[in-house]
């Protein structure tokens, strides 16, 4: 499909929005952050177990790219994640000089815990929709998600 040129929305919408963003945010970190108090984590460590989650053994120097941090930064953070249990480090058997991340049980458990606090803030964002409403918002957020800017 085709599209014209973009035309920014009109700043009452951008007002509108902003609103909207910042109480969905809130939800989100409130989840987040009865989450991280029964872990003692902080918001890089569960970013570095999300990524973790995703990617299986995958390697330190991807976590760090992925969460836009210095390799020593993510390394602090792998130290502090292996000392509580949630993540366990590996060496592959096709390169001994590397080291994979991978979840423990602990980190597992872990990140289903986020996943069920972002679950509860998104079910509460699609509450007050009907179905063809619900089903709108979830295609339109994923269309903006998977944007690049």
């Amino acid at each position: 499909m085709l599209q014209g040129p973009m035309i920014a929305p009109p700043a009452e919408q951008l007002r509108e929005l902003t609103l909207a963003f910042e109480r969905f945010t809130r939800r989100f970190k409130v989840a987040e952050a009865t989450a991280a108090i029964s872990n003692s984590l902080n918001a890089l460590d569960v970013q570095a177990l999300l990524f973790i989650n995703d990617n299986p053994a995958c390697m330190l120097g991807d976590v760090a790219r992925h969460l836009q941090v210095a390799p020593t930064t993510m390394s602090s953070s792998a130290d502090r994640l292996v000392r509580r249990g949630m993540i366990e480090r590996q060496r592959p058997e096709t390169n001994r000089r590397s080291v994979a991340l991978t979840l423990t049980e602990a980190g597992q458990a872990t990140v289903t815990g986020y996943m069920d606090g972002y679950q509860h803030a998104c079910a509460a964002m699609l509450e007050p929709l009907d179905q063809q409403e619900r089903d709108d918002f979830v295609r339109l957020t994923l269309k903006i998600a998977q944007h690049e800017t």
